[in-house]
């Protein structure tokens, strides 16, 4: 099932060592009457105590223990404090996701009178990257969980649920704005983007959180930043491009558990199934391959059944077998691996090498696969081109005019294009017609000599009237 909890980022601010180290001053701030009596012993009780007795306590009295840290949050300002109030709030969310319910517990009994959550969201405006990092995670975690009163089917909306709803959608505004004003995708040079993926995760978790999620249209985004990401995936990326694909990955997977979010992930506008076999295929940290299999794994059948026929194109079958050789520390990974390759085998032989062909154009990442070059290929299948008005022969001209098309590609639409006008008896009057002419010309002087060549024998192939004069 979905993931249970997600682990904070390796720290670098303050280590959760120097704080265990810490003593907080507790009797200053009863002193200083922020905090009654009362709520000292309660401190005293749970302060430095082993995690389970901590959760013990917090489920006896959830909600007096979260208006105590609240009010703390809300009256004290010191870093030092703030920074040791989130740490222990997070450690006891990730033991126990489920105790983050005494929140909405807390605002629903309260009439909305008292907001646990305000203190923590003001803190998304600090800028000590400790406390962010931790303020965002809790509320990713407490933000993702609903409050429902049991047994009651459909209740009227509260005045508690409008505050919950507005938190969650500024919240989840907070960590897309994060994201797409990234300015770097290093660590150390926008952190703020790592604390918000952080968060995103905790927040994704469950259905509440993916549905907000969607409601910023957060998939869009997520999957552009994929795309930004995996431009500067190569051999020697940093840890920080690793750690910052596998967080993207790690939102993806969630996201693929809301069967109408997989439907639009496995839709091929997204270009989403490539991108996750592309990095399955060049990322060999072990997490990040096991994210990828298992969001893969539960978008099979998806997109009315396009994905798999997407995942074989983007040569998925390739990239199996060679994850299949390497040992793994986790062993699901195997069994995901013969999964899809179970699932994927059926789809394998079911798509002949026209449809594979035609799923490859579509895509726009064409690659030099055996069809291109294959004189079989094109004399058994060049009738086949007409199908919808010619619409492969249109979408390689306009993969000439992209400014997105990279070279590799573009070196291959202008090759097809030749063998389209040498196999198809009216080759060079269609392709002639959809207005290849002028974009042939202008790659003639493209940068790259592969581009060039192709360029200038399917060219020659256009102007002249029978291109079998070319092979004399």
């Amino acid at each position: 099932g979905p993931p249970k909890g997600v682990s904070s980022a390796e720290d670098s601010y303050a280590s959760m060592a120097s704080l265990q180290q810490t003593q907080i001053g507790w009797q200053s701030y009863e002193a200083a009457g922020i905090i009654s009596r009362e709520q000292l012993e309660m401190l005293y009780c749970y302060d430095k105590q082993p995690i389970s007795t901590q959760v013990a306590l917090f489920m006896q009295r959830g909600e007096a223990y979260v208006e105590l840290f609240v009010v703390i949050l809300q009256n004290v300002n010191k870093e030092e404090t703030v920074q040791y109030v989130l740490a222990m709030l997070d450690d006891l969310l990730v033991a126990k996701p489920d105790l983050g319910l005494y929140w909405h517990e807390l605002l629903r009994n309260s009439g909305a009178e008292v907001d646990p959550f305000a203190p923590i969201m003001r803190l998304l405006g600090r800028t000590n990257g400790f406390i962010l990092e931790k303020a965002a995670l809790v509320l990713g975690r407490i933000l993702s969980l609903k409050s429902h009163t049991l047994g009651v089917e459909v209740e009227e909306v509260t005045e508690s649920d409008e505050v919950t709803q507005r938190h969650l959608l500024t919240f989840t505004e907070w960590i897309f704005h994060q994201i797409q004003t990234a300015h770097s995708l290093e660590i150390n040079e926008c952190p703020k983007l790592h604390y918000a993926l952080s968060a995103m995760m905790a927040l994704l978790v469950t259905d509440t959180g993916r549905m907000a999620v969607m409601e910023v249209s957060g998939l869009n985004t997520i999957v552009s930043m994929l795309t930004r990401a995996t431009a500067i995936m190569s051999e020697s990326m940093s840890p920080s491009t690793v750690q910052l694909l596998y967080q993207l990955v790690f939102c993806l997977w969630c996201l693929s558990y809301n069967k109408d979010i997989a439907d639009q992930m496995a839709s091929g506008d997204l270009n989403v199934i490539p991108q996750l076999v592309h990095v399955a295929n060049v990322v060999v940290k072990e997490k990040v391959s096991r994210v990828c299999l298992m969001t893969l794994k539960n978008l099979l059948g998806h997109g009315s059944g396009t994905a798999n026929d997407q995942m074989v194109t983007a040569g998925i079958m390739k990239v199996l077998s060679t994850l299949g050789t390497r040992k793994w520390a986790d062993e699901d990974i195997a069994e995901d691996i013969s999964e899809l390759n179970e699932s994927l085998e059926i789809d394998v032989s079911a798509l002949s090498t026209f449809d594979v062909y035609k799923t490859e154009v579509f895509s726009g990442a064409l690659e030099w696969s055996p069809s291109h070059k294959s004189a079989q290929f094109w004399s058994q299948n060049v009738g086949k081109f007409s199908e919808n008005g010619y619409q492969i022969v249109q979408t390689l001209i306009s993969m000439l005019k992209s400014e997105a098309t990279g070279t590799t590609a573009l070196a291959v639409a202008c090759h097809d294009l030749g063998s389209f006008i040498q196999y198809h008896p009216d080759g060079r009057k269609l392709v002639s017609s959809f207005g290849a002419k002028e974009p042939l010309m202008q790659l003639l002087t493209h940068p790259d000599a592969d581009v060039q060549k192709h360029a200038l024998t399917t060219t020659q192939k256009l102007m002249v009237m029978n291109w079998e004069m070319l092979s004399k």
